[in-house]
């Protein structure tokens, strides 16, 4: 009886193992037709997005190199119009002191004999200069 009982162990794990086999081997094919496939995949795909990738990064280089150059325009061009209104702040204040320093002078002198003052240069020499004379009240 014993023997009886060890043949059927032997014969079933005999099937066993054949059966096993055969459903590993064909685990396996499947595993590598589609690793293969996934490769094949792969490789397909990276020659279709690649050109298309490269193009896109050309693209938003190309867009950042002209907004940047877009934006340096503006800000010089900014810049220059401060510089500008600045100047003519400045040359404005020029012209109201010289005149203030040209009334004072001549309210000092007033009371002497009919005096030509001086011109107090604060502009540059482009801008024009004037001469203030006074006639002594009492003279006349």
């Amino acid at each position: 009886m014993t023997y009886t009982n060890t043949k059927a162990v032997n014969e079933n794990f005999e099937a066993i193992k054949t059966e096993g086999g055969q459903r590993s081997r064909k685990i396996a094919t499947i595993f590598k037709s589609a690793f293969t496939d996934a490769i094949a995949e792969v490789k397909d795909g990276s020659t279709t997005v690649r050109p298309l990738a490269k193009d896109l990064a050309g693209n938003a280089v190309q867009i950042a190199k002209e907004k940047g150059q877009e934006a340096y325009v503006n800000a010089s061009k900014a810049a220059k119009e401060t510089a500008t209104e600045e100047q003519d702040i400045v040359a404005q204040l020029k012209l109201k002191l010289q005149a203030i320093i040209q009334a004072i002078r001549a309210t000092l002198f007033a009371k002497g004999q009919e005096h030509e003052i001086e011109t107090v240069t604060l502009l540059e020499q482009e801008t024009e200069t004037s001469t203030v004379v006074t006639v002594d009240s009492n003279a006349v």
